[in-house]
């Protein structure tokens, strides 16, 4: 394992507007480099999945938000137009997991998720480690966002991408992990990171985000991925991970403990049977069981200290560290707690091992 020192620190940003279009091009221009070297990073990964072109993809892409999401896709608009980009290469970074999957994604899956839910009157504990390529370590960054009406959204996101783990002022929570289906990559459907910032945007409940998930599975997605909604007590306190894939959604419940894990396979049928993460990447098998064995009986009673060691596990590849330097490599690029009392996130830069637990 090689050392890696931890960040200290990460970019956070508040938008001043509420207005979609006006905020994107607020966070355009004032993120333009940031957004265009996103951009350029992702146009190398594209190009070595086989998806040298991304301009059709990115049309496609825009159209379906436009459809879905119309505000979204405002403020899409607004983020080319301040970042002086064209519209289509940031509808393509929202659509980033779509794209990589139509080429055939290179490299591993990505992240590790748990949830505990608590005893009666807490609230939840529940994180997760953001997994990707070393690459990107120095491309996102904790957005918060007010809307017109008084709401507020907070996720740790790219520069460019609308959303993606995050939590929002009514204590509804959504964590992050992709799935690879035999099935994905066929066309553009709705964009995975979208429907997480649509959710956190306008649900009140986990019904009402699970309802929004399940809206976009009926539209049709392209690139599987769990969402895992994570309700605070005034929200529905629960945990839901919603499978999204081609064929539709599936559910995954907390165990009698109320404890609820994810990695990158899925873990309902008849997804499961077009699961190709087991054969390319079975590490996501070997996760899920360290977890299982480890935290076996704890969801009413983890703290989040024991959930940050058990995230800085490295006997299954949960902390997740490359065998050789390179911006190619997988590591863990950050660890996000939600606090769904406080309405807040907790993030953690780099591996969770270099953190104090």
């Amino acid at each position: 394992m090689n050392a890696v020192p931890a960040r200290t620190a990460h970019t956070r940003f508040t938008s001043a507007v509420a207005g979609s279009r006006e905020r994107g091009r607020e966070f355009g221009e004032t993120w333009r480099e940031r957004v265009r070297s996103t951009a350029d990073a992702y146009g190398e990964l594209f190009g070595r999945a086989g998806v040298p072109d991304t301009d059709a993809s990115g049309a496609l892409a825009l159209a379906r938000i436009h459809t879905w999401a119309p505000e979204l896709a405002d403020e899409i608009r607004g983020i080319a137009d301040g970042a002086g980009l064209p519209v289509n290469g940031v509808a393509a970074l929202n659509a980033r997991t779509e794209i990589l999957a139509s080429g055939g994604r290179p490299g591993p899956g990505e992240c590790t998720t748990l949830v505990a839910l608590g005893g009666p009157g807490a609230e939840p504990v529940a994180a997760q480690n953001w997994d990707w390529y070393a690459s990107l370590a120095d491309h996102w960054l904790e957005w918060e966002i007010p809307h017109p009406d008084g709401r507020v959204t907070r996720t740790l996101t790219e520069f460019g991408v609308v959303g993606k783990i995050g939590v929002n002022d009514r204590g509804v929570g959504c964590l992050f992990n992709i799935l690879h289906h035999r099935r994905d990559g066929s066309g553009m459907g709705v964009p995975v990171h979208v429907v997480a910032r649509r959710l956190l945007d306008e649900a009140a409940t986990v019904t009402d985000a699970l309802r929004i998930a399940g809206s976009a599975g009926s539209v049709g997605t392209t690139g599987s991925t769990t969402l895992t909604v994570v309700g605070a007590l005034a929200a529905g306190k629960t945990a839901v991970s919603a499978e999204l894939w081609p064929g539709g959604i599936g559910h995954v419940l907390p165990d009698p403990d109320g404890l609820l894990l994810h990695t990158n396979h899925f873990l309902t049928r008849p997804a499961a049977d077009g699961d190709t993460e087991p054969v390319t990447d079975p590490d996501t098998i070997v996760r899920y069981e360290v977890l299982r064995r480890r935290l076996h009986g704890r969801g009413a009673d983890l703290a989040a200290a024991e959930a940050l060691a058990a995230l800085a596990d490295h006997t299954g590849g949960v902390c997740v560290h490359p065998a050789t330097e390179g911006p190619h490599e997988f590591r863990t690029l950050a660890t996000v707690f939600l606090d769904t009392a406080a309405r807040a996130l907790r993030v953690l830069p780099g591996p969770p091992c270099t953190h104090p637990q």
